[in-house]
């Protein structure tokens, strides 16, 4: 949704596209930090501190402000280069201070460490400490006693399953996720991973998922990067959990020709990378253009062409949402009748007098407000359709009645999920999940399938990052996630439209009205 370096990402819901004048998250409406921004680091540094360290020379897409971040037993809404090879894992020494860029060899684990630090365990740490030194029973028995304790701790079940394989061959996936700064982001993500690897291993494939922690900082992201090229046991990667960060590691995998598979990062930039000596770059989550372009096209199948369109031209998400729908608008027979920048005066007033037949609200976290004002001065006259920052809590306490109708673009919705993921998830972790979750769990899934396209097996090193990179792109590719099918096109955005939901009243929520998906 963010098309630059220049954002501010939410401490409690992990939204990393609000804009550095944004006082609160356009999704959960927390009071936001400033984020610091730092230029990828050169290509190769965290490479030579990873294998000097390994001695070679990663329903709640709204939630209730008061719910838990992770789900609850009542829903509501590997560093081991060697692994997969039959040899011992090798424990990594941190060599920088953590959460500083380049911080890679303490930043990964198969289960040789602990990364989450925010819920001290004494299960995790021993399991850790058992799994570094090989003894991968005694690891298995604490991780699956930390697992027991919690119940949806999803670096738990990933460790434990990663050492009930052991020294056992097996595939690699590496999964990047902000840990240091969004470990609730972060644990959302890594459940549909680990929920995707334990239906592998029950259904007879190995798989070993090495976890790392980027911290939503650009030039870690970089330098993980360049590390997983260079670790021969990963085949493909999962993450990263931003666009920012998504879009500072991108060439690294692409010029390394090391497959990843983004499940959150929505920026336009990213279909702009050079693919030269093919693709290896792709996202399971649509793009904001097709965010656009979706609210554009269902808005003229209801016979309405002509709208009032409000957004903010200080907030690149903002803009760049308001380009994509006016654009295919405008190619697609509609014309806005007025653009307002709610930023600016009085943007209700412009209500009055507009000859407007629709109102279209693409405000971000600074101007959502002034979108809320204009949702009750219209107060269900004309038909209200809404960007994807409008899915969340706050849209149904204030907007209450005068938002019934109106129809919001969201990535996934759990009543829209492919059976049985939601239910299986749900069972799983002891609660609802959210979208982070289901696009983490389809990216796995489209490896898995590119995987058993490419006939790739363990300790297939470059030829197998090859092998699935030639199946991902390869025409009729399909793989089935709890979105339903998953096919790309050439620029690696998925070949897809996002979801569109009515506020109706409801008592999911617990607010009155609910987010309810068109039939």
């Amino acid at each position: 949704m963010t098309d630059s370096f220049n954002h501010v990402t939410c401490p409690k819901c992990g939204y990393e596209e609000n804009t550095t004048t944004a006082q609160k998250c356009e999704i959960c409406g927390q009071p936001l930090k400033k984020s610091k921004s730092i230029a990828p680091l050169i290509a190769g540094v965290g490479a030579l501190i990873f294998l000097a360290a390994l001695g070679f020379t990663g329903y709640n897409a709204f939630v209730r402000k008061d719910a838990p971040q992770t789900p609850t037993a009542v829903p509501t809404t590997p560093t081991d280069a060697n692994a997969g090879t039959g040899t011992t894992p090798t424990a990594v020494t941190p060599t920088t201070t953590p959460g500083q860029p380049a911080d890679v060899a303490g930043a990964l684990s198969w289960g040789d460490r602990v990364l989450f630090t925010d819920a001290p365990n004494p299960d995790m740490q021993a399991g850790a400490a058992a799994y570094a030194s090989g003894d991968y029973a005694t690891a298995a028995a604490r991780f699956e006693a930390a697992r027991n304790a919690v119940r949806n701790d999803p670096e738990a079940l990933i460790y434990l399953n990663n050492a009930r394989i052991g020294a056992n061959p097996a595939l690699g996936i590496a999964a990047v996720v902000p840990i240091g700064d969004s470990p609730n982001t972060a644990r959302e993500l890594l459940r549909g991973v680990a929920q995707a690897q334990d239906e592998a291993i029950k259904a007879g494939t190995p798989v070993k998922v090495l976890i790392a922690n980027d911290y939503n900082n650009a030039g870690q992201a970089a330098a993980i990067a360049n590390a997983l090229v260079q670790a021969p046991d990963v085949i493909g990667v999962i993450g990263h959990g931003t666009s920012t960060t998504t879009l500072a590691a991108a060439p690294v995998y692409q010029q390394g020709q090391l497959p990843m598979i983004s499940p959150t990062s929505t920026t336009t930039e990213l279909t702009t990378l050079p693919r030269e000596g093919g693709n290896f770059v792709f996202r399971v989550i649509p793009s904001d253009q097709f965010t656009g372009t979706t609210l554009a096209r269902h808005m003229l199948t209801l016979g309405k062409s002509k709208p009032i369109v409000y957004y903010n031209s200080q907030s690149s998400y903002s803009k760049s949402l308001q380009d994509a729908f006016s654009t295919t608008l405008g190619l697609e027979g509609g014309q806005v009748a007025k653009l307002v920048d709610l930023s600016q005066g009085n943007p209700a007033a412009e209500l009055q007098g507009s000859g407007a037949d629709a109102v279209v609200l693409l405000p971000d976290s600074a101007t959502f407000d002034a979108a809320i004002a204009v949702a009750q001065l219209n107060n269900g006259q004309l038909p209200v359709l809404a960007g994807d920052a409008f899915y969340r809590i706050d849209a149904l306490e204030k907007g209450g009645a005068s938002l019934t109708g109106a129809l919001v673009t969201v990535p996934w919705h759990p009543l829209k999920s492919t059976p049985p993921f939601a239910q299986t998830s749900s069972g799983l972790w002891g609660g609802d999940v959210n979208w982070r979750t289901a696009l983490s769990y389809d990216a796995f899934q489209v490896l898995s399938s590119a995987r058993t396209v490419g006939n790739v097996a363990p300790g297939s090193g470059t030829s197998g990052r090859a092998a699935i990179g030639q199946a991902l792109t390869t025409q009729g590719f399909s793989a089935n996630g709890s979105t339903g099918a998953i096919n790309f096109l050439p620029s690696g955005d998925r070949n897809t439209t996002v979801l569109l939901v009515e506020v109706k009243p409801g008592t999911r929520s617990g607010t009155g009205y609910d987010f309810v998906p068109l039939p």
